[in-house]
């Protein structure tokens, strides 16, 4: 039988932590423009709603064209957003932790995915339902507002990136 020294030890357990404590925790997804614009109270009603996914590298999050009716936010890693495929293919952002994507599909009327998302390394979104999403669009104006203007902001880039490379 061992000796015992007097050596402390030290239990370690392991929890999965759920959607609301990750937000709790980690301050930069607090104060992610989304949750900003909805406030505290209305962020705790959504988080329990979303469902979270890993994404393994250049892993596809969906498809530009394909039917899509849900937004999604970064909770680690990065995801690069772009349009058209081959040599047409244009890069239209990286989006990173607390970001979110998938915005035009959510405010309507689209109902195909208007350009792809990929994980560039491993990461792990949130995955926000159209219903969750409508309802605090119409509860907080400014989370529809954002929305928008984040739609609006991407669609013209890709326009100036499309634009330039038709000049050459």
């Amino acid at each position: 039988m061992a000796e015992d020294h007097g050596t402390p030890i030290v239990k370690l357990e392991l929890k999965r932590v759920d959607l609301q404590e990750w937000v709790k925790i980690d301050e930069m997804l607090g104060l992610a423009p989304l949750f900003a614009a909805m406030g505290p109270a209305s962020t705790s009603l959504l988080l329990p709603k979303a469902s979270t996914r890993r994404f393994q590298p250049d892993e596809p999050v969906f498809q530009e064209g394909t039917p899509g009716n849900s937004l999604f936010m970064i909770l680690r890693g990065e995801v690069t957003l772009g349009r058209g495929k081959g040599d047409k293919a244009v890069e239209i952002c990286t989006a990173r932790k607390s970001d979110f994507f998938g915005e035009g599909e959510v405010l309507g009327p689209e109902v195909n995915r208007s350009y792809s998302a990929t994980a560039v390394g491993q990461a792990d979104l949130a995955e926000f339902g159209y219903a969750d999403i409508y309802a605090m669009c119409k509860k907080h104006f400014q989370v529809y507002g954002l929305l928008r203007e984040t739609r609006d902001a991407r669609a013209k880039t890709n326009d100036d990136l499309n634009d330039f490379l038709d000049r050459w």
